[in-house]
């Protein structure tokens, strides 16, 4: 294998098949081709990669007669198998793989009792297989299977082999399926209703809103600073929101803005948010800032994950905190218009004050939320309406698209008469 020392440092530039293929997978799995395009590309990688004579990807599907498993890539069987195979959850070794959520490997197929028969295919030259589901969200999004000629079972290194194959095809699925979703919109703004949980009940209408972060701000920084003054009156102002919503939470969210009002009483932490913002580039000194204070608090082993989720969740919160007293302090720099609906990813207590405070109309969050949080208790607070859990609503969502908060769904760009009754409800 090539590779370069300096220093005890050892840089792999080339050489080591599994490596290199999959570096070649993951450049295959950003082209923008039809899916089984690159589904297909990356057969033929994975082939060589596992020296398999036979690999093939299988994509959920879910569909009106139920979820399936469709081949959509394929080395090594007739090109017409590709859509037109499809196995059920439990259905052949494939689909009980996709059902147990595990490797599943044989080194005769057609000996183990959940093995299917699919005429035209051939199969029963390639006796052993390996199904490795391809996980994501906690669900099954598709299963890579191997098979080869020879009737011995696939090792354990082969296999955890084929695992980390299946992570990389799983992130090339995922884009495919964005760009079909994509192509499906075309340019037009299509109606569409998405599913979630109502974590604050209610209705409400805006057009769509994201919250920028300290990284995204950075691209656009000007350097202009706030004044002490300014930051003062801000962080006053959270404290006292922070306060007010926390003698109205219930006990959980309470405990947890009161932790959160600890960060504003810090006086090591007031004096860091007053010099980042006076810095030449204050939102790099402000995310700087993010980092090193979640670390005082939780001082952790770096073999503690969960200790280290911790940090990571609390840097995220400061920064939030960051980004509101910097945007807050300056004048005509609001991150959120006035009657817009804001769509994140996760929402955190301070970005939800943010956003109340600039005139949201409610909140839609892809990820899961907590009933019993401190986010949740600001919101319910503000008689706000907050969806949770609403997947795919990045890759349906455009700037400015208008979106509607109804009973456990959202709409977007709803038709002329569902905004018609939305207004007629709200009289």
């Amino acid at each position: 294998m090539g590779s370069a020392k300096t220093f005890g440092v050892q840089v792999h530039d080339g050489g080591d098949r599994a490596l290199d293929g999959i570096f070649r997978l993951i450049a295959l799995g950003d082209e923008e081709r039809p899916l089984e395009e690159v589904l297909t590309s990356m057969c033929a990688d994975v082939a060589a990669i596992a020296r398999a004579n036979i690999a093939s990807i299988y994509v959920r599907e879910d569909g009106d007669d139920g979820l399936r498993f469709t081949m959509r890539g394929n080395v090594g069987f007739p090109p017409e198998a590709i859509g037109r195979v499809h196995l059920r959850p439990g259905e052949g070794i494939t689909g009980f793989a996709a059902e147990r959520m595990r490797p599943v490997s044989v080194a005769v197929g057609k000996q183990d009792q959940h093995f299917k028969y699919i005429s035209g295919l051939g199969e029963e030259k390639y006796p052993a297989l390996l199904a490795v589901p391809i996980l994501r969200g906690g669900t099954t999004a598709g299963v890579l299977v191997l098979q080869r000629g020879v009737a011995r079972a696939f090792s354990d290194g082969e296999v955890v082999l084929a695992t980390a194959l299946a992570a990389v095809i799983n992130h090339a699925i995922e884009r495919g399926a964005e760009r079909e979703r994509r192509q499906a919109r075309g340019s037009e703004r299509r109606a569409v209703r998405l599913s979630g949980r109502s974590i604050v009940g209610g209705a409400a209408m805006g057009r769509a809103e994201l919250l920028p972060t300290l990284s995204a701000l950075m691209g656009s920084e000007t350097g202009e600073q706030a004044a002490p003054a300014k930051i003062e009156a801000t962080v006053e102002r959270l404290q006292g929101e922070l306060r007010k919503a926390a003698a109205r939470a219930g006990d959980v969210a309470a405990s947890e803005l009161r932790g959160l009002s600890l960060i504003l009483e810090d006086w090591r932490f007031r004096a860091g948010l007053a010099q980042g913002c006076g810095a030449p580039a204050p939102l790099k000194a402000l995310s700087a800032l993010a980092r090193s204070y979640a670390r005082v608090s939780f001082t952790v082993p770096s073999s503690d994950r969960d200790g280290a989720e911790i940090i990571r969740d609390r840097a995220a919160e400061i920064e939030d905190l960051c980004v509101f007293v910097y945007a807050a302090s300056l004048r005509g720099r609001p991150l959120v218009r006035s009657g817009s609906m804001v769509v994140v990813e996760h929402l955190r207590p301070f970005a939800a004050i943010h956003a109340i405070a600039a005139g949201a109309t409610g909140f839609v969050v892809e990820g899961e939320m907590r009933d019993d949080g401190a986010t949740a208790a600001l919101v319910r607070s503000a008689g706000l309406p907050m969806l949770a859990s609403v997947g795919g609503v990045f890759s349906w969502l455009q700037p400015d698209d208008l979106l509607v908060i109804e009973s456990g769904g959202l709409r977007i760009n709803p038709p002329a008469t569902a905004i018609a009754s939305f207004r007629n409800a709200r009289k």
